[in-house]
């Protein structure tokens, strides 16, 4: 896979490094999901979430990386499809965490197992109701302090990208409890709707819905 950093106003985009990046994406994760990931994070040891954030990483096609202050401030795990190479490391993350979980190390308390099983069948639609797509943004996140520019600093990284592979159609899955206005504004069109029940322990009294957007992508024109 080629290798190519760029800068893009006041960050400095670049792909994901593990062994450097890990704990930076942790705290991205943190100041994005905490209001809805508050069990799993006060509740389990907080190597279940770098390793899920692993898990992604090797799933998806690229991960980049927006750095700022000699950290990584911003993630963006995209999936081009099909996605075939790297699934043994994929498979080797996905049976780590099933094996810490099954032999209790991360610490779950009760509330936390709760909140994890539940989120599980949460997401299940958007599996089956996602439609076909060429690529996919997996996660986006970032540092709260950072915020201003620095999602479509990823995004736009990540579409051209998109667009270098002649692939012309992106989505990603979002819901109404997180920035999904963010999307429409950069020009996703919201293509699914639907209830969604992830959030049932973390925001027990919030009806949340699941939105899938989808982008058409204009090949040679850049935004």
């Amino acid at each position: 896979m080629e290798s190519r950093n760029c800068m893009h106003k006041k960050y400095l985009i670049r792909e994901f490094r593990p062994s450097v990046d890990l704990n930076d994406a942790y705290a991205c994760y943190i100041s994005s999901f905490y209001h809805t990931e508050w069990p799993l994070v006060d509740g389990a040891d907080h190597q279940f979430i770098k390793d899920n954030l692993l898990l992604l990483h090797y799933l998806g096609s690229k991960t980049l990386v927006a750095e700022a202050d000699g950290g990584a401030r911003g993630i963006l795990v995209g999936l081009l499809r099909p996605r075939l190479t790297l699934a043994g490391r994929a498979l080797k993350a996905a049976a780590k965490i099933l094996y810490r979980l099954i032999t209790g190390r991360y610490r779950m308390n009760t509330l936390a197992k709760k909140h994890c099983f539940q989120h599980v069948r949460g997401f299940l639609p958007y599996i089956f109701l996602h439609p076909s797509g060429e690529a996919e943004t997996l996660l986006l996140i970032s540092q709260k302090e950072y915020r201003g520019g620095i999602g479509r600093a990823l995004m736009d990284e990540w579409i051209e990208e998109v667009r270098s592979k002649g692939l012309r159609n992106a989505t990603v899955g979002t819901d109404s409890a997180l920035s999904w206005d963010f999307y429409e504004r950069y020009g996703y069109q919201r293509v699914r709707e639907f209830n969604f029940t992830a959030y049932k322990y973390s925001l027990p009294a919030k009806k949340v819905k699941g939105y899938i957007y989808s982008l058409d992508i204009e090949q040679g024109d850049a935004r």
